[in-house]
């Protein structure tokens, strides 16, 4: 009986164009004796990431000029489909600064073609599975976008969004950001208040820059720890290019634990950016317009492919006298409610005025903070207790009854 322990297994998923450079890994990778790697080899980046549908990979290896793709849209699809797996580019001499810069943005090494051999790309291997698993890269701590997107205005889309996003902060302690893409409106900063010179524009039109430094010069900071990255809100301008928003979205996602996306409505644009959100908050009212646009909005995203395992729906601004009862709304919209939130209508109109959020004591922040929670896998907030609860009503009651009056 053989007592030596088993060897490790670890599947490879090369993506290059030239078969005899797919054969040197193939015999590179066949060299080594401690460790079972089991290659798969595809010649086209659509190939590629229809491999990563059929099952695990533990590494991938890119090539960055494909008969189908090139440069950075390469690295920006693959890491989209291939979340917390590390990426090794392979790159050749001419295309070495493009791989440096693509490091900064998450992969994990690159290789030089000229350069590799049997002995260098099975450490590169091991060492990018390592380093990735020492920085977190697993499905737990990866960073969650969260898209919030409304079904027509005046439903608290970015009210909804501000809120999540000041919350989500609060409760986890974890670093997040806001991003308004609601190019045309770009509330967000309005409403939070933030002072920013700086928008979406800025980090797109600069992405060979775009390192944590010159991250951290055009955000805005705001009091309670969340940062904002500002629309540029200019009604009709054009939209940026989907593949350098998308590099700005992988730049960000190494940076932070929670992305809060305003999206406004439904647009080309915005259903163009659903297959980037972990998950999108639908938010509507149960007005008769609200509830059929949402419905026309659940078709298109159907359409887009959008699957409804990462659909929550929001309902804003629900009556007090109840308009549907039971699972009505569930019925009507095809996909269960996952949040209602109180008329707020009063309090929306001052927190605008004032530019700051709901107060923290109001009934949409505490239904916010359950909220936030829930999203975040955290156990539901402690109730006040009596005490505090006594505390709070004699509060009121010395507030309405000054000294030298008799109740």
């Amino acid at each position: 009986m053989n007592g030596s322990p088993a060897k490790k297994t670890l599947t490879v998923l090369l993506v290059e164009d030239s078969p005899e450079f797919a054969a040197l890994v193939q015999q590179w990778l066949a060299f080594r004796t401690d460790i079972d790697f089991v290659l798969n080899w595809t010649d086209t980046l659509q190939a590629g990431l229809n491999r990563l549908k059929n099952g695990p990979v533990d590494v991938i290896l890119l090539d960055l000029g494909l008969p189908d793709s090139s440069g950075l849209d390469t690295f920006i699809k693959t890491k989209q489909h291939a979340a917390g797996v590390p990426v090794i580019l392979l790159s050749g001499d001419e295309s070495q600064q493009v791989a440096l810069q693509m490091v900064q943005a998450g992969a994990q090494d690159y290789i030089a073609k000229s350069s590799c051999s049997a002995e260098g790309l099975g450490k590169a291997i091991q060492y990018a599975i390592a380093r990735a698993e020492s920085l977190g890269e697993k499905k737990e701590d990866q960073c969650s976008i969260i898209g919030v997107m409304g079904a027509r205005g005046g439903v608290g889309c970015t009210t909804i969004a501000c809120n999540l996003g000041v919350e989500l902060r609060k409760q986890t302690g974890q670093r997040t950001l806001l991003l308004d893409l609601d190019l045309d409106g770009g509330l967000a900063g309005f409403m939070m208040g933030a002072e920013s010179d700086y928008t979406l524009l800025d980090a797109t039109g600069n992405m060979d820059r775009l390192d944590a430094s010159f991250w951290d010069g055009i955000v805005a900071k705001c009091p309670d720890g969340l940062e904002i990255l500002c629309s540029p809100s200019q009604i009709g301008i054009a939209a940026p290019p989907s593949n350098d928003l998308g590099y700005v979205v992988s730049v960000a996602q190494r940076m932070y634990r929670w992305i809060v996306v305003d999206l406004g409505r439904p647009s080309p644009f915005s259903l163009s950016l659903l297959e980037k959100m972990t998950e999108l908050f639908f938010v509507t009212s149960t007005s008769v317009p609200a509830l059929y646009e949402t419905r026309r909005a659940i078709a298109a995203m159907r359409e887009a492919g959008f699957t409804g395992d990462r659909l929550r729906m929001v309902v804003n601004q629900v009556s007090s006298v109840p308009e549907f009862r039971g699972n009505q709304l569930d019925k009507l919209f095809g996909v269960p409610v996952y949040a209602r939130f109180p008329p707020c209508a009063k309090e929306l109109h001052e927190s605008c005025i004032q530019r700051k959020l709901h107060e923290r004591q109001s009934p949409f922040r505490s239904h916010m903070t359950a909220l936030a929670r829930k999203v975040a896998g955290l156990p539901p907030g402690r109730p006040r207790n009596m005490v505090a609860q006594l505390f709070s009503f004699s509060e009121k009651i010395a507030a309405a009854n000054p000294v030298g009056k008799t109740v």
